[in-house]
């Protein structure tokens, strides 16, 4: 069971969002005090891992304060079961099923019939809604695609088992410090969860993944024997926090050991291969960010790391750049059995390849409103997805007044600005002078330069490679933005085989030229002798897929290095003046595209 929808209403800074789509992943972003965390805190508090109740003297919005209802709704929720032996589950506990037909014949045994659930009585999906009120109680809907009647009482108890638990976590300034056990035991005893510090919660967490009885733990330091125990009791602890730290930290492999003296406990850690632990104190802040968030996840899926709704305030602020994107893998790892909603100040944060992740959280009069995309009504919103796209205000407004042509990356636009130029020169047709050629990070981040392009109604387009990756980007452009389309705006999509006239089944960039010519390229930048006859018949024709697969077999290469072949192609592009330089073919391929460009483009 996934969330699918969430919607919130009377909360703070919030009047009513109405339904925002959750994917896997979801990323909202916005200025400060624009309503984030209060999306958050309002669904976390729907089904927490840890109790948090809403309190409508504390949150019912200051400027409806005579309106206050103390058993409004808060937050409202749709989730999909669409696993079957979930649904079956859910139907074995809820279902009310109509008895087998008696056999003709009684049974030898004399046992009657039990209930049955045909597979053909299996609905596909069941959709389940639930409601959290101000008086922190809670209402559970289902409905199922065909009419199966369900005993709602049990419904809701089943619901209230499998309902994903929602973690919230945005408190990462774990300290590694030293803890006193006998200290933290009785603040807990006095004060609960919500009495402690961040710090102290963290290490309670820890205490409970290790498995360890804090009360026997304490009372094993007073004998040598039990002392031995402990030991072991610590290493076990120290193993498995070991373990399930690597499973969400891909910088380094590191080891943890869980030290207690007398009632201290302190925790250590040691980068494999140094051989000596340091305190978990002297380590980075995003270091430390990392083991806290590593480890409240842990505690809240107890080890398994399925079933949740994991919600992250600014992860990654103290991570390094280059960090974000494992970071990014590590939310695609989990999001196969998980959902995740973080939000963010940080361009590098957000993944290109997946503009539909994107939610923008915006202020009008004062109250909270959520935008699906990457174009917001307002400038400050749009800052983050300007420096992703690494856009500058003056960029912006080139782009603007332009006609912009995105293209999958630096190597696409270094060969079409040389083939344009080297064309126009010669009286031909090239690109025309209007047209801004934008280059993108691959196929795959294409789709968020166009969502950026559409909102704010530029004139542009965008050539992919006609491959499986182009195609996916085409796709996703299509379903995202392009049937979404005003009347009067158009965005181009340009398949580079159709649009240059490549015979080819599949075409990239480098197909505009000769076989022979890149071929020359590969064997001047590896210094090997791969012929015309040496490559595959079969699979991809695309020329760069063909010379990989014989650098791979015949050269013991793990991949075509194309930036080092763009290298020595460069080389060669000082001595094209005039259409006469080009290799064989590649001017009337050249012209065919920039024609076309143009003709859609005028």
């Amino acid at each position: 069971m996934h969330i699918t929808q969430f919607r919130v209403e009377n909360y703070r800074s919030i009047k009513s969002t109405g339904w925002i789509d959750i994917n896997a992943i979801t990323a909202f972003i916005g200025q400060n005090e624009a309503g984030k965390s209060n999306l958050c805190e309002a669904l976390y508090r729907l089904n927490p891992y840890v109790q948090d109740l809403y309190n409508v003297d504390e949150d019912w919005p200051v400027d409806d304060w005579g309106n206050k209802n103390k058993s409004g709704l808060v937050c409202e929720a749709r989730f999909v079961i669409n696993d079957a032996a979930e649904i079956l589950n859910f139907l074995k506990s809820c279902a009310l099923i109509a008895e087998n037909p008696p056999a003709k014949t009684p049974p030898a045994d004399g046992i009657a019939p039990e209930q049955v659930i045909a597979p053909a009585q299996l609905p596909k999906t069941i959709d389940l809604k639930v409601c959290s009120y101000y008086n922190n109680t809670r209402k559970f809907f289902t409905e199922t695609e065909q009419v199966i009647e369900v005993d709602n009482a049990k419904a809701e108890v089943w619901a209230k088992i499998n309902l994903p638990k929602c973690v919230y976590i945005r408190d990462y300034d774990l300290s590694g410090s030293k803890v006193e056990l006998d200290t933290l035991v009785t603040k807990y005893r006095q004060s609960g969860w919500a009495g402690l510090n961040n710090d102290e919660q963290t290490i309670w967490i820890i205490l409970q993944l290790a498995d360890i009885n804090v009360d026997d733990f304490l009372a094993k330091g007073s004998s040598p024997d039990g002392r031995t125990l402990r030991s072991f009791d610590k290493r076990q602890a120290s193993a498995y926090l070991t373990s399930q730290f690597a499973k969400l930290w891909g910088q380094k492999a590191v080891r943890f050991d869980i030290d207690i003296d007398g009632t201290t406990l302190n925790i250590f850690v040691e980068d494999v291969g140094v051989g000596m632990p340091v305190r978990l104190k002297q380590r980075s802040t995003g270091f430390r960010w990392h083991v806290a968030f590593a480890w409240k996840f842990t505690h809240a899926t107890k080890g398994d790391y399925k079933n949740c709704i994991l919600m992250l305030e600014e992860p990654g602020v103290h991570l390094h750049y280059a960090a974000h994107k494992d970071l990014l893998q590590v939310f695609g790892d989990i999001s196969k059995t998980n959902t995740i909603l973080y939000t963010t100040h940080i361009a590098t944060m957000l993944d290109q390849a997946f503009p539909e992740r994107v939610r923008i959280v915006e202020t009008r009069d004062h109250h909270t409103e959520v935008i699906t995309g990457v174009v917001s009504r307002q400038r400050v919103p749009m800052m983050l997805i300007e420096a992703r796209l690494g856009l500058t205000g003056d960029m912006s407004g080139l782009l603007g007044n332009r006609q912009t042509l995105v293209v999958e990356g630096g190597d696409d636009a270094l060969i079409l600005q040389k083939l344009s130029g080297v064309l126009a020169k010669s009286g031909k047709q090239g690109l025309s002078d209007r047209i801004y050629i934008w280059p993108a990070e691959g196929a795959s981040k294409t789709p968020m330069w166009a969502g950026f392009l559409v909102g704010q109604k530029f004139d542009a387009g965008v050539l992919l490679d006609s491959d499986k990756a182009g195609e996916d980007a085409k796709r996703k452009i299509s379903d995202l933005y392009l049937k979404q389309l005003a009347a009067d705006q158009k965005f181009r999509v340009f398949m580079l085989k159709d649009a240059a006239g490549i015979k080819n089944n599949e075409a990239a960039i480098e197909d505009i030229f000769p076989e022979e010519f890149y071929l020359s390229c590969v064997n001047d930048a590896y210094g090997v002798l791969i012929k015309p006859e040496d490559l595959p018949k079969d699979g991809s024709d695309q020329i760069v897929k063909r010379v990989e697969t014989v650098l791979k077999e015949r050269h013991g290469k793990s991949e075509l290095d194309k930036k080092l072949v763009m290298g020595k192609m460069l080389k060669h592009f000082d001595g094209w003046n005039k259409i006469e330089d080009l290799p064989p073919g590649t001017a009337a391929r050249a012209e065919v595209l920039f024609k076309k460009i143009n003709a859609e483009f005028s």
